[in-house]
């Protein structure tokens, strides 16, 4: 199992809560805390480990992609190709460079489709296929919603035309994929997964426009969830 940050994170909070849980043992005379923390921690972190181990079976599982001409969309179908799951990678320009090189390194498992996601036409033709391809009463385990873009410059120098072009891919284009797919994840039992970033946390001066759309995919995923 791959050691990341985010085990360490758990791992450290299941040994405050084993703390907590300690200390309350001896406080009720039913433990002392020095013995009840070390055994309590193990039986958290162990059990947490654990869980976190469990591997998916990619064989028989399909996952959908935005935003695969460049960047991590096109290295995830690629990865996700690799580790054995059917990939159907959505390209802004299914013609491209980034369409080609996809072609060129996947197999017949890897299928790139032409995928505007500010397209409701495109995106209804690319569900249609979707599920044309998958096997009977298959649906899809996933939807990766990571097509994006990001708009630069001061907020009095930006025109609304530029304020509205990256909430029209980051947001809309989000939403309408996702309402799009959302009928194939259901009969697969998968998850939407949506690519958000630090900036739909923490603000950046000159990202006005890129910040805003971030925070409402944040915002929409939560209520998804």
């Amino acid at each position: 199992m791959l050691w990341t940050l985010d085990k360490g994170v758990r791992v450290a909070f299941w040994g405050g809560v084993s703390a907590l849980v300690a200390s309350l043992l001896d406080i009720l005379g039913l433990a002392s805390c020095h013995l009840a923390f070390p055994a309590v921690w193990l039986i958290t972190a162990a059990t947490y480990l654990y869980r976190a181990s469990l591997m998916v079976s990619p064989p028989g599982k399909s996952v959908v992609v935005t935003g695969c001409d460049s960047g991590f969309g096109h290295a995830l179908a690629l990865h996700l190709h690799k580790l054995g799951f059917r990939v159907f990678a959505g390209c802004l320009d299914a013609n491209g460079e980034g369409a080609a090189a996809l072609k060129r390194h996947g197999s017949a498992r890897l299928v790139v489709l032409q995928m505007d996601v500010t397209d409701q036409e495109q995106l209804a033709k690319a569900a249609q296929e979707v599920k044309k391809l998958l096997p009977e009463g298959e649906g899809l385990w996933g939807l990766v919603n990571n097509a994006g873009l990001c708009t630069l410059g001061p907020i009095e120098w930006l025109p609304m035309k530029n304020f509205r072009k990256d909430p029209e891919v980051n947001v809309f284009g989000l939403i309408a994929a996702t309402k799009t797919f959302l009928p194939l994840v259901r009969r697969g039992k998968g998850r939407v997964v949506s690519v958000a970033s630090v900036a739909g946390r923490v603000t950046a001066a000159y990202l006005s426009a890129y910040c805003a759309s971030k925070y409402a995919v944040e915002g929409f995923n939560d209520v998804l969830r």
